[in-house]
C-alpha cells in the first residue's frame, strides 16, 4: 500500500516520506478501512515532533482521524461491516498505522458508521467532535 510515513522525529517537511509499505490485515476485533480522507489532528503533529518519547516502531504512518470504507474484518467482527462507510478516530494512538495511507487497521469500535448524508471529507471533522 502507498503511505506517508516517518522513521525519525521532526517537522513534516524534514521527515515525512511517501512509499510502499506491506498491506495490512486486521487481527481479532479489528477492521481494515480503505481510506478516502485523512485528517491531521494536533496530537499527530506533537507525536511526530517526539512528544511521546522514543519511537516504538521502525516507522510510523501518521494521522489519527480519517474516513473510508471497511473492506476486511478480523475474527469476532460481523462480516456485515464489510462495505460500511465509516469515520475513524485514534487510528495511530499507541499503534504504528495511522490514516495517512491507502488503508489502515483499527479496533472495530474506532470505526464508526458514517451517516449517508455525510461525505468522506466531513468524516475526520466528525471524528474530532466525538
Amino acid at each position: 500500500m502507498r503511505a506517508a510515513f516517518y522513521d525519525r522525529y521532526g517537522s513534516a517537511g524534514e521527515v515525512l516520506q511517501i512509499g510502499d509499505l506491506p498491506d495490512l490485515e486486521p487481527g481479532p476485533g479489528e477492521v481494515r478501512v480503505q481510506i478516502a480522507t485523512s485528517g491531521v489532528n494536533p496530537s499527530d503533529v506533537k507525536a511526530r515532533a517526539g512528544s511521546r518519547g522514543p519511537m516504538e516502531w521502525p516507522s510510523i504512518v501518521p494521522h489519527s482521524d480519517g474516513a473510508g470504507t471497511i473492506d476486511v474484518v478480523g475474527t469476532g467482527v460481523s462480516g456485515d461491516r464489510v462495505g460500511e462507510r465509516v469515520w475513524v478516530y485514534e487510528a495511530q494512538w499507541r499503534r504504528r498505522w495511522g490514516t495517512a495511507a491507502e488503508s489502515t487497521v483499527v479496533p472495530a469500535e474506532r470505526a464508526v458508521a458514517l451517516p449517508a448524508a455525510t461525505t468522506f471529507v466531513e468524516g475526520p471533522v466528525s471524528a474530532s467532535r466525538r
